[in-house]
């Protein structure tokens, strides 16, 4: 099912890449190059999803991620990460993270992965402790 996606990464490779590949399975999406200003971007643009970096100078993805569910945002956040160790797993979690990507990730996995999370079945999106569930 396409939708609209919000990559958030300070890595303009990284966000051409993401684009190239998600409209080129029928997306559209919307790059974010950091952190700063996501949740006025996810507002503005009401995506389907967000693909967000983890690491990021400045508004890291973490605080981004925290901002977002504080604010009562409840859309899919899907995030990237280079480190995959089960604390960086849970946290991401605990946060309130639909899940996480590894990098470098496979582009066909990732077109599925995201296909499947914008199923109108998918699965809730998780809440953190401190977050308010969906409205």
């Amino acid at each position: 099912m396409p939708g609209r996606i919000l990559i958030v990464d300070d890595d303009p490779f990284i966000c051409d890449a993401l684009e190239l590949i998600l409209t080129g399975a029928g997306h559209a999406t919307h790059s974010l190059q950091g952190g700063q200003g996501v949740l006025e971007s996810v507002i503005a643009l009401a995506p389907d999803l967000v693909l967000m970096d983890v690491n990021m100078p400045g508004v890291g993805g973490m605080e981004a991620l925290d901002t977002l569910r504080r604010s009562g945002i409840t859309v899919p956040i899907l995030m990237m990460t280079a480190d995959s160790s089960p604390a960086t797993i849970r946290d991401i979690g605990a946060r309130g993270g639909s899940g996480h990507v590894t990098k470098p990730f496979d582009a066909d996995a990732l077109v599925i992965r995201i296909a499947r999370m914008l199923e109108p079945d998918a699965a809730p999106v998780p809440q953190g402790p401190d977050v308010p569930g969906p409205r």
